[in-house]
């Protein structure tokens, strides 16, 4: 990293720290990647809050990046939560990205967007589990609308612009798992049995259509009262096939831990990587968490390390 480049690597930390000591609930991380996509050394602060925004900044050897965040309820059944994050390259280039989730009654609206003239700042962007365009220049708009139809069926429409106009058409039924309870001493015994809640199960079914793809689409998800999620969804069309599937699972590593791993096999996707899989994992560490990923596929293979802390945790803890 070049000097100019370090000292406003370490601008951003004093900052970060500033901020974070006023506030008593930001955290300061700190990050390396390195993979087919290039290297990054990076230094952050996140969760600084501002009134109703919550902020974040960081600087690396690529760029520097911002990000705020805002909530809004919208009593009695509705709320809206965006967040928009900006990135500027020491090279001149822009990425600015924004992302809102907006639910009221029955209704649950996904929009997101982004615009950009350099490639992006994570060499690891590319595999990640979501596709992200990889052009170096140009615009995309993705939206998602859900309503619920009764407790256990959905109806969803959704459409990505940009790069590969598309459009998606479904329905999603939802089942809740429950298991009966042993009767305890003293019960009727005439009485209905007891139940709890184990997790749950959502089947999907649906239409994509597109340049490049025309297909039927399917999908389950199983979630448990643990936190262990799995989720698995298929494409079968003109052209051929595709699939995405993940697991995460809490506490594999300890308390406190979290695991995910994620396999996406999408041929008919132009401005994104086909093939891509990772793992991704986090451990309690000391007085923070430290992340690490592994994540490849077309085009190449990387790494990720990753270590953060709470700034008030750390100072509290130094206190007498």
């Amino acid at each position: 990293m070049q000097s100019g480049g370090m000292q406003r690597v370490m601008t951003v930390l004093a900052l970060g720290a500033a901020l974070g000591g006023g506030a008593g609930a930001a955290d300061l991380d700190f990050g390396v990647a390195y993979g087919s996509g290039g290297s990054l050394f990076r230094v952050g602060v996140t969760n600084v809050t501002a009134g109703r925004f919550t902020l974040s900044a960081a600087a690396s050897n690529r760029g520097v990046e911002v990000g705020v965040t805002q909530g809004l309820s919208l009593p009695p059944a509705g709320a809206v939560t965006a967040r928009t994050d900006a990135a500027v390259t020491w090279r001149g280039g822009v990425r600015v990205s924004s992302q809102a989730t907006a639910t009221l009654g029955p209704v649950a609206l996904n929009l997101g967007g982004a615009f950009f003239t350099a490639a992006n700042v994570d060499p690891l962007a590319a595999w990640a589990l979501t596709p992200t365009d990889l052009r170096d220049r140009g615009w995309d708009v993705d939206f998602t609308a859900r309503y619920r139809v009764n407790r256990t069926l959905v109806a969803v429409a959704g459409g990505e612009f940009g790069a590969q106009n598309q459009g998606l058409l479904g329905v999603e039924w939802r089942r809740d798992l429950t298991r009966v309870l042993p009767p305890a001493e003293g019960d009727d015994p005439e009485a209905e049995p007891t139940t709890e809640r184990t997790g749950g199960v959502t089947l999907r079914l649906g239409a994509r259509a597109g340049r490049g793809v025309l297909g039927v689409t399917g999908g389950a998800s199983y979630t448990a009262e643990s936190g262990l999620t799995m989720a698995v969804d298929a494409l079968v069309g003109v052209g051929g096939w595709g699939t995405v599937g993940s697991v995460s699972v809490p506490d594999v590593l300890g308390e406190g831990s979290s695991a995910r791993a994620y396999l996406a096999y999408e041929p008919w996707r132009t401005a994104s990587a086909p093939f891509r899989a990772g793992l991704e994992t986090s451990v309690p560490l000391g007085t923070g968490t430290l992340a690490v990923d592994v994540r490849g596929g077309t085009g190449g293979l990387g790494a990720r390390v990753g270590y953060s802390f709470a700034l008030g945790g750390l100072a509290s803890r130094q206190t007498p």
